[in-house]
C-alpha cells in the first residue's frame, strides 16, 4: 500500500470521464496530490451525475470510459508518483429504469428469483394483496391515471414482455403470463396491440389492469413510499434499494471487479460510502480486509457525533473527515461573538426554539411522514417478537412503534453496533440516555414498552425469546436509526435553524458555537494516536456550504455588531414582509458567504435561487419535497432578482460587509494551514485549493475551469491567488517533507487563549504552526519564548523567517 499524502476528489460523470481526469494528472502532481480520490466508477444508471446509483456492480461504467481508460488514468498517475482511491457503494444499487438486471430478474421472478435475498425485501407485509409483491413507488399519478393516460404500456424488447412506465420504467411480466399471451395471440407484437388500451377510455385498459394484477410487483405513486414500501431504502431515496452486502454471495458479486483492480495495481485503496447502512458494519469491514488480494488504504464514510470517537476495532484508516472540519470551523469560531449573534437572530427572526429541541421534533416529523413505512416494519418486528412470549404479549403494535419513536428521537448517535458478541459500553450508555429521556418527555406510555425495548437492545431478553427475531429486530433499528438523523437532523432541522449557518454542516450540531485551542489539540492528538491517517475534509460533495462560504460567514461572529447593524439596514431597504423573516437572514448569509471573492458574478442569481429552494423544502415549513409550496418559492426567486438588481441595496450591502470580507479571507488562509499540517489527510475536493464559495448540491458539484486553475498556478496575481498558492506550497512542503506527516509527533504550544500553536517532530525536522484566533485576526503573532532564538525558514516564503508584518498564521520549519 502507498500511504497518501494528499488526496484530490474528482467527480466522475458523462462530462468528466477518466480521459478527462487524465489531462488533469500534470495540474494534480504540480499541486502536490498523492492520489486522485474518485467517485464511483462502477456502471450506474444512465446519465448519472455521482455514481452512486450502481447498476452493476461487473461492468465499469461505460459513460467514464473502458476499462483500458481507466488502465491508462491508473498508469499516467502512477508515472506521476500519484495513486488512485476508489469510492466504492455497498449499502445499495440503483433500481427503476431498465438496467439493473438483478432487479428485473426480482421483478420477473418475485420471491422465487434467486436474487430475491439480496435485497432487502419484505415478501409478507401486513396486507395480504401485496404478499410476494414488490412494491414499485414510481408514477407520477394515481395508479389508475397512470393507467388511464397511457403511462402504462405493454411493450416488446430482447428479453420478451414488460410493461413499462413512461417509457424509461421496466417491469418484466411473469414468465407463465408471456407463454400464456403468446399461445393466445400467436405472437408478443398482436399481444401488445390487443393489450394496450386508449388513451382517454378507462375501460379499454381492463386487461392490461388484470395482467398488472398477477404479477410479482405493485406499480404505486412515489409518494406512497413514504406510508408504505416493502424494501430498504436509501434514506428517503425509492431509486436506491438497500443490498444484503452480509451475505457472501452478494459480497462476492458485489466486489469482484473492485478487488480485481486492487489485484492488478491499479488501486491504492477503497473510501466506503454509508457504512452505517449496512446491517454489520464490523463484519463488513473485517470481511473486506481479509478478502482483498493487497493491504489497502481504507476510509470509511461514517458520521460521529460531536462527543463520539472511530470504534478502535474496526480494521479501517479513518474516516472522511467530516468531523474535523465541523472542528476546525468551530476553532475559527469566535466566542465572543455567541451571545450578540445570538441575540440579533433573535431580534430578527422572533421567537427561536432551541436547537435541541427542533432536532428533536424534527427527527419525530420526518419518522411520522417520510420514514413512517420504515417505522412501521421496525414496529412490526418488535410486535413479533413481543407477541412470541407470554411475559409481553400484551403490549400493542401501535404501543411499541410510539415508544420507539421517541427512544429513537432522542438518541444522540447515528446508529449503535449491537452484534452477535453483544453491545459495547458505549452503544450501553447511549441507548440508556435515550431511554430515560424518552420515559422523562413520555410518563403517560406504559413503562412495560419501554422497558421492552431497554431489554432488547441492552441483550437482557430471557431465553423465551427466538435469537433469530431478537438479532432481526436489532438489526432493524440499528438499520433505521441513521436514516432517522440524517433527515431530521442533517436535513431538516439545520435548515430551520439560522442562527450562523457556516455551523450548520454534516456531522455538526448548530448549538455548539465554538471550540476552544485545547479541544482542538485533543481532536488532533487523539486522531494522531488512532488514526494517523484519517482524511480531513472540508469540502466534499456531501457538505451544505463550501469551505470557504463557510469562512465568510464565520467572520459575522468576529463583528456582530457590524451583521447586527447591516441585516437591519438591508431588511429596511428591501421592504420584504413577504418573505419569512428567518428565511431572509439565512438569504442575507448565503449572499455575503457567497459573494465571489474572485470570479464571475453573473450567475450568483440562479445559484442563490436554487440554494434557497432547496434550503426551503429541507426545512419543511414553507414548502417541502413532497408538495411545493410554489407560490411562496416564486416570491423568494422573485425577492433575490430584485435584490441583485436593486443598485442602491447593492452598493449599501457591499459598503456595510466590507469589515467581514477580509476577516472572512484570513479565517480561508488559516483553514488551509491547519488542515495542511495537522494530523491526517488532507482531502481537497475538486477545485477547492481555490475559493471554494459553493452552496449545497448541485451547485457544489458544477464544472470546475481547469484551465485557468492550471494557468493562475503557473501565473499567480496577488491576493486572488491568495489561497490557491498557499494550498500548492504546503502540499508540496509535505511531499518533501513526508516524515513530518506520517512518522511524527504532536506537541501544543500554550500561547494564550487567541493563538493556536503546535509543533510537530520526526528525526531532526521540525514543524511550527502557528494561528492568530483573535476576533478579525489580526493582533499578531510572536514566537514562543524557548523558540524564537532559533533559525526557521518561512514554508509560506521559503526563505528565512524574521519578524516583519503582521501575519494571521504562520508554518515554519528547521
Amino acid at each position: 500500500m502507498t500511504i497518501p499524502l494528499a488526496t484530490y476528489r474528482l467527480q466522475l460523470n458523462k462530462d468528466f470521464t477518466f480521459g478527462h481526469a487524465r489531462t488533469l494528472v500534470p495540474y494534480l502532481a504540480d499541486l502536490g496530490i498523492s492520489h486522485a480520490y474518485l467517485s464511483p466508477i462502477l456502471k450506474a444508471q444512465p446519465g448519472s451525475t455521482h455514481g452512486y446509483d450502481t447498476v452493476n456492480h461487473r461492468l465499469i461504467n461505460p459513460e467514464l470510459g473502458t476499462i483500458e481508460d481507466f488502465r491508462a488514468l491508473a498508469k499516467t498517475l502512477a508515472d506521476a508518483g500519484m495513486g488512485i482511491i476508489l469510492d466504492f457503494v455497498p449499502n445499495h444499487m440503483g433500481v427503476g429504469g431498465s438496467q439493473n438486471w438483478l432487479w428485473l430478474d426480482v421483478l420477473k421472478h418475485g420471491p422465487e428469483s434467486q436474487y430475491a435475498d439480496w435485497f432487502d425485501i419484505d415478501w409478507n407485509p401486513r396486507r395480504p394483496d401485496l404478499a410476494g409483491k414488490l412494491m414499485v413507488p414510481f408514477l407520477g399519478t394515481s395508479y389508475a391515471d397512470a393507467l388511464a393516460n397511457g403511462d402504462l404500456q405493454l411493450k416488446v424488447d430482447d428479453d420478451g414482455l414488460a410493461v413499462w412506465a413512461y417509457g424509461t420504467e421496466k417491469l418484466p411480466i411473469r414468465t407463465q403470463d408471456q407463454n400464456a399471451i403468446l399461445n393466445r395471440y400467436g405472437s408478443l407484437t398482436a399481444a401488445t396491440a390487443a393489450l394496450n388500451g386508449n388513451k382517454g377510455e378507462p375501460t379499454s385498459w381492463a386487461a392490461l389492469d388484470s395482467l398488472i394484477g398477477d404479477q410479482h410487483w405493485r406499480p404505486i405513486h412515489f409518494s406512497t413510499a413514504h406510508d408504505e414500501i416493502n424494501y430498504r431504502r436509501f434514506f428517503i431515496n425509492s431509486e436506491l434499494a438497500g443490498i444484503r452486502i452480509d451475505r457472501p454471495e452478494v459480497f462476492d458479486h458485489a466486489h469482484q471487479v473492485i478487488f480485481s483492480l486492487i489485484d492488478e495495481g491499479l488501486v491504492d485503496g477503497l473510501r466506503i460510502d454509508h457504512v452505517d447502512g449496512l446491517l454489520d458494519p464490523t463484519g463488513y469491514l473485517k470481511t473486506l480486509k481479509e478478502k482483498s488480494p493487497r493491504t489497502i488504504y481504507l476510509a470509511i464514510e461514517k458520521i460521529l457525533a460531536p462527543h463520539e470517537q472511530l470504534r478502535a476495532d474496526w480494521p479501517v484508516d479513518g474516516t472522511t473527515g467530516y468531523e474535523f472540519g465541523a472542528q476546525l470551523t468551530r476553532v475559527l469560531t469566535s466566542a465572543a461573538g455567541e451571545e450578540q449573534v445570538t441575540k440579533t437572530y433573535q431580534d430578527f427572526v422572533g421567537a427561536v426554539p432551541d436547537p435541541h429541541e427542533e432536532a428533536y421534533h424534527c427527527k419525530l416529523r420526518v419518522m411520522e411522514h417520510e420514514l413512517a413505512a420504515e417505522l412501521a416494519g421496525l414496529a412490526r418486528c418488535l410486535a413479533d417478537l413481543a407477541w412470541s412470549a407470554p411475559a409481553t404479549r400484551d403490549l400493542s403494535e401501535h404501543g411499541l412503534r410510539k415508544a420507539m419513536r421517541e427512544t429513537i428521537a432522542h438518541l444522540g448517535v447515528y446508529r449503535t453496533y449491537i452484534d452477535d458478541q453483544g453491545i459495547n459500553d458505549r452503544d450501553r450508555r447511549e441507548i440508556s440516555l435515550a431511554l430515560g429521556r424518552a420515559r422523562q418527555y413520555k410518563p403517560h406510555y406504559l413503562p412495560a414498552l419501554f422497558n421492552f425495548i431497554e431489554h432488547l437492545l441492552l441483550g437482557t431478553l430471557g431465553t423465551e425469546y427466538d435469537p433469530k427475531l431478537v438479532a432481526a429486530a436489532v438489526g432493524k433499528f440499528q438499520q433505521y436509526t441513521g436514516p432517522v438523523m440524517a433527515k431530521g437532523l442533517e436535513d431538516t432541522a439545520l435548515y430551520r435553524y439560522n442562527r450562523l449557518v457556516s455551523l450548520n454542516e454534516v456531522g455538526a450540531h448548530p448549538d455548539r458555537f465554538s471550540l476552544d485551542i485545547a479541544a482542538f489539540h485533543d481532536g488532533n492528538q487523539r486522531r494522531l494516536a488512532g488514526h494517523p491517517l484519517c482524511l480531513l475534509g472540508t469540502s466534499t460533495h456531501d457538505t451544505k456550504r463550501g469551505e470557504d462560504t463557510r469562512a465568510m460567514i464565520g467572520a459575522i461572529a468576529d463583528r456582530p455588531d457590524v451583521w447586527d447593524s447591516a441585516v437591519k439596514q438591508w431588511r429596511d431597504m428591501l421592504g420584504s414582509d413577504y418573505i419569512h423573516p428567518n428565511d431572509l437572514y439565512l438569504f442575507f448569509q448565503l449572499l455575503h458567504g457567497g459573494w465571489p471573492i474572485a470570479g464571475d458574478t453573473a450567475p450568483l442569481a440562479e445559484r442563490l435561487k436554487g440554494a434557497m429552494e432547496k434550503s426551503l423544502r429541507e426545512a419543511r415549513e414553507r414548502s417541502d419535497w413532497g408538495v411545493n409550496n410554489t407560490e411562496y418559492e416564486a416570491m423568494v426567486a422573485s425577492f433575490i432578482d430584485n435584490a441583485l438588481g436593486n443598485a442602491d441595496f447593492m452598493a449599501c450591502f457591499h459598503e456595510l460587509r466590507t469589515p467581514l470580507v477580509q476577516i472572512g479571507q484570513r479565517k480561508a488562509l488559516i483553514q488551509v494551514a491547519l488542515k495542511l499540517t495537522s494530523p491526517g489527510v488532507p482531502d481537497i475536493y475538486r477545485g477547492a485549493e481555490d475559493w471554494e464559495q459553493s452552496f449545497v448540491d448541485p451547485d457544489n458539484r458544477r464544472p470546475v475551469d481547469f484551465s485557468a486553475l492550471r494557468r493562475r498556478l503557473a501565473g499567480p496575481n496577488g491576493p486572488v491567488d491568495q489561497k490557491l498558492v498557499l494550498t500548492q506550497k504546503l502540499l508540496r512542503f509535505r511531499q518533501s517533507h513526508p516524515e513530518l506527516f506520517t512518522h511524527t509527533s504532536y506537541q501544543p504550544i500554550d500561547m494564550g487563549e487567541t493563538t493556536l500553536a503546535f509543533l510537530r517532530e520526526a528525526g531532526n525536522a521540525r514543524l511550527l504552526v502557528m494561528a492568530d484566533l483573535s476576533p478579525g485576526h489580526d493582533a499578531g503573532l510572536s514566537l514562543p519564548q524557548n523558540l524564537a532564538v532559533q533559525q526557521w525558514t518561512d514554508v509560506i516564503t521559503g526563505s528565512a523567517y524574521s519578524l516583519g508584518e503582521r501575519q494571521s498564521v504562520l508554518v515554519l520549519w528547521q
